[in-house]
């Protein structure tokens, strides 16, 4: 049976009663243990299958959703955004599932992985069906040397938490929401797919300087073994997502950029902060038509050969001469 309290913290008793109201159940003995029954006999799911907590956490934010409509006062004010300050409480002590779809996606930054970040974006109504067959702007980047051996796990886990810290804030002030954006985590780095009614201008310009900057600072105040420095890959094309993540061509064809020897080479020569390689549809449709971004001529052309892949791209390393 399901546990109230592992996939819905904080759920009270009052939004029990909506979920009774709003699902037509009955109240007794608990409406969250008949839903749960529910959707594992019409989704065909396993009692122990973690879709089905997905699913029930899923209808109780949309209940509470409902709940915050009708009722949008908690504790006899208004529920404060998690970024505002507030006096006399901690935001953090308002339940995940009294918080709005907007809110909620600030709220879940561990669940932007796999079909946990399938439900959060179907709540926000941003499906991954709306995605997935679609022409999107692919984001991929990873950390160099993340497991040399002088860095432990406390560093790994130091550079991956920064990581996600700087792609957020410089994919939010380039005019690319982070929110609405779909991340997949990939150890080392992570895939970012951005929907096809976003403008891919911000990729090229400001995006890999503001990134670069970030890591500068980064390490200026980290030690040798805990410094950062980033490969990142920009191509456009065609995704498919089977509710565990994102696949394709175009999709594989961005990490094969990642992985070119010409590049890593560029970097370990150079010894930037950020090595940015884009695929020639990229370079052709925005570097080129769009000069005042970055000047077509800073970047250098390349060709790879990564595994079943050999094709053409261009680099470009910003805050360098080259």
């Amino acid at each position: 049976m399901l546990q109230m309290s592992s996939p819905v913290p904080g759920l009270d008793r009052d939004l029990r009663a909506d979920l009774t109201r709003l699902t037509g159940m009955t109240s007794e003995p608990d409406p969250l243990n008949d839903l749960y029954t529910a959707v594992v006999a019409y989704a065909g799911l396993g009692a122990a299958s973690p879709y089905a907590d997905d699913i029930i956490r899923a209808i109780v934010v949309a209940v509470a959703t409902a709940r915050l409509i009708e009722r949008p006062q908690f504790n006899g004010g208004a529920v404060p955004h998690p970024r505002e300050e507030t006096s006399g409480r901690d935001v953090q002590a308002v339940p995940r599932a009294l918080r709005s779809p907007a809110w909620t996606r600030q709220a879940w930054p561990e669940d932007r992985s796999g079909h946990h970040d399938f439900a959060r974006l179907s709540l926000a109504k941003t499906p991954v069906d709306r995605v997935a067959g679609q022409m999107c702007s692919v984001f991929a980047v990873d950390i160099v040397g993340f497991t040399r051996p002088d860095r432990d796990d406390d560093i790994r886990l130091y550079l991956h938490q920064r990581l996600y810290e700087y792609l957020q804030k410089v994919f939010d002030d380039s005019g690319i929401p982070w929110a609405e954006s779909f991340c997949e985590d990939r150890g080392d780095g992570a895939l970012i797919v951005i929907p096809p009614e976003i403008p891919a201008k911000g990729l090229i310009d400001p995006l890999p300087e503001r990134l670069r900057s970030l890591v500068r600072r980064h390490n200026h105040v980290s030690c040798a073994a805990a410094n950062m420095q980033l490969r990142a890959a920009v191509h456009i094309g065609p995704v498919e997502h089977d509710h565990h993540g994102f696949v394709g061509t175009d999709v594989n064809f961005a990490f094969r950029m990642l992985e070119a020897r010409p590049l890593k080479r560029l970097l370990a020569e150079s010894g930037a902060e950020l090595g940015l390689v884009v695929s020639g549809f990229v370079y052709d449709s925005i570097v080129l038509r769009h000069p005042s971004l970055v000047h077509p001529g800073t970047f250098r052309p390349l060709r790879f050969r990564t595994k079943n892949t050999r094709a053409r791209a261009w680099t470009y390393l910003p805050g360098t001469s080259s």
